[in-house]
């Protein structure tokens, strides 16, 4: 008759002395994960509000399931001076990547004018950063050759951001867009061209927005 081994009931033992040291697993998500989630909690109450909105002219928008924390993105602002995300804290955002040379951005752009004079306010905010590394004065031009007048022209001139994205798995191509919650949270991922100012993105956008301020 064999001997019942020792290992199952070192196992035990082990098991109850983690449960009385109040270590003991019970399921649920890592520490790193609650953290996560309670970090990304108004961005998780926004998309859940916003899931059903991303169809028709923004159906390529890809709602995230569990919102997660984004880089602080660093850039050059209007003015020059370095910034990053973290600067536009507390607002929705539709933080836009794109460059001169992408021909779907020449359409789009005006487009996310458009949007930004709409329904830009202290609450929401279309960002767009260039990431052209030469020829540095093209970026202007762009805005003025396609009547851009209501976005700030921020610039990433080494294109660190879309790289970083493109590691990321984020990103495909330019235009890159992602819908940012006031905790600086990813609520919604698009590659590709969008028309901003039609009835379906104002939909979202405006719904995104008043949910981030329940």
């Amino acid at each position: 008759m064999k001997t019942p081994s020792a290992f199952p009931r070192r196992l035990t033992s082990l098991a109850f002395v983690a449960a009385s040291a109040g270590f003991l697993y019970l399921g649920g998500p890592s520490g790193k994960e609650a953290l996560a989630e309670e970090a990304c909690g108004a961005s998780a109450r926004i998309a859940d509000s916003v899931k059903d909105l991303a169809r028709g002219d923004v159906g390529a928008m890809n709602i995230s399931k569990k919102p997660e924390a984004l880089p602080d993105f660093a850039f050059n602002g209007p003015d020059g001076k370095a910034t990053s995300l973290s600067a536009f804290r507390g607002k929705t955002l539709l933080f836009n990547v794109w460059a001169t040379w992408c021909v779907p951005c020449r359409a789009e752009m005006p487009e996310l004018d458009k949007l930004q004079a709409d329904l830009g306010s202290d609450r929401f905010q279309v960002v767009t950063v260039n990431i052209d590394t030469s020829r540095l004065e093209r970026p202007k031009k762009f805005f003025e050759e396609t009547g851009v007048k209501s976005l700030d022209l921020n610039a990433d001139p080494k294109a660190n951001i879309f790289f970083e994205l493109k590691q990321a798995g984020k990103a495909l191509g330019l235009p890159v867009t992602i819908l940012i919650g006031p905790d600086g949270c990813q609520i919604g991922l698009m590659n590709g061209p969008a028309a901003w100012h039609s009835a379906d993105a104002k939909a979202l956008v405006s719904k995104a927005v008043e949910a981030a301020s329940r």
